[in-house]
């Protein structure tokens, strides 16, 4: 079953009629219009088995189904405040912009969307895969000194040769290590709203998203990750939240001189479409989608690069080489 990872109330603000939305395919380098249905999907990405619903029968009472995360959690819960958060924003966005009022979100209504920004990250295949499997291999690891100091205290090397498995249900580990972890999704999320937020506004609807809409750049060297990296010094994180607004979340202490600019709308000039567009495109794994089906700037890039395309790992470690390349090609465009 196709799920997806991220959610359709998102992906339709990118579209002009809600039911499909322009793309452009980075690995096979073809722009088509697709369906929402069939972008940004993952099979059984949340179903839970019928065996783990089985064995945990009795625990749960009965109250979970296979698919209890997809529906009863994202589609009921989630997605639809996410929704009318997104809308409240567009509210503020035109006041801003028309001069009516110059209103700020505070810190809490900054946590709640924190939530979500989390939230959609920790639902990435990739963050999925990465969260597994440290768990896996630090469950197998614990297993492995249990095995050798039991052989020690008994002098017995055949502990060391026993096989013994780590087994999981994927989409449940997963989401009780994370977005269903309420612990941890606050403690993100207080991290990131702590931090100074500004509002690009493209006047044109300019902006891309892609399936890794959250970027992190780092302006510094060689420090130590925090939070996944979602807020970290030196860091600035960016999400498209509509073709008219990207969203960066700057580090507090490097970025102290944007303490004034905490929560306000900035019209974006064209470096800056540019630049978020060109974050947007390197980090996509698949696709990239645009309003107005202009993907003109992948094209420039895509013939720089000897008909070659970026592909850029999240958290990369020598993020600083972001920077220069970005440099160069905003100064050839």
């Amino acid at each position: 079953m196709k799920q997806h990872y991220i959610p359709r109330c998102y992906l339709k603000r990118f579209s002009d009629n809600d039911k499909c939305i322009y793309a452009y395919d980075k690995q096979h380098s073809k722009k088509y219009q697709a369906s929402l249905m069939s972008v940004c999907v993952e099979d059984d990405m949340y179903s839970i088995s019928n065996d783990y619903l089985e064995k945990n029968k009795v625990e749960n009472g009965g109250k979970i189904n296979r698919l209890s995360i997809e529906k009863d959690h994202f589609a009921t819960m989630v997605e639809p405040m996410f929704s009318q958060l997104l809308k409240t924003i567009d509210e503020i966005k035109n006041e801003w912009i028309s001069n009516k009022e110059y209103y700020r979100l505070n810190f809490y209504e900054k946590r709640e969307i924190a939530l979500h920004i989390v939230t959609q990250y920790f639902r990435l295949p990739q963050l999925q895969e990465a969260t597994v499997d440290d768990y896996l291999r630090m469950e197998k690891a614990s297993i492995d000194m249990v095995k050798h100091i039991m052989s020690i205290q008994t002098g017995n090397e055949a502990f060391n040769n026993l096989q013994i498995g780590v087994e999981c249900e994927k989409p449940v580990l997963h989401a009780n290590l994370t977005y269903l972890n309420d612990e941890v999704l606050m403690d993100f999320a207080d991290a990131i709203a702590n931090n100074y937020w500004v509002f690009w506004v493209s006047l044109g609807q300019d902006f891309y998203t892609s399936d890794f809409p959250l970027v992190v750049e780092l302006h510094v060297d060689n420090v130590r990750p925090t939070y996944m990296g979602l807020s970290q010094y030196g860091s600035e994180l960016t999400y498209p939240l509509s073709p008219s607004i990207v969203l960066s979340v700057f580090d507090r202490h490097y970025f102290y001189n944007k303490a004034s600019l905490d929560c306000s709308f900035i019209i974006a000039n064209a470096k800056d479409v540019r630049r978020q567009n060109m974050l947007r495109y390197f980090y996509a794994t698949h696709h990239v989608f645009s309003y107005k089906k202009d993907f003109s700037l992948i094209d420039f890039i895509y013939e720089a690069e000897k008909k070659k395309h970026i592909f850029m790992a999240p958290n990369l470690k020598s993020e600083g080489d972001i920077d220069v390349y970005l440099y160069t090609l905003l100064n050839e465009i």
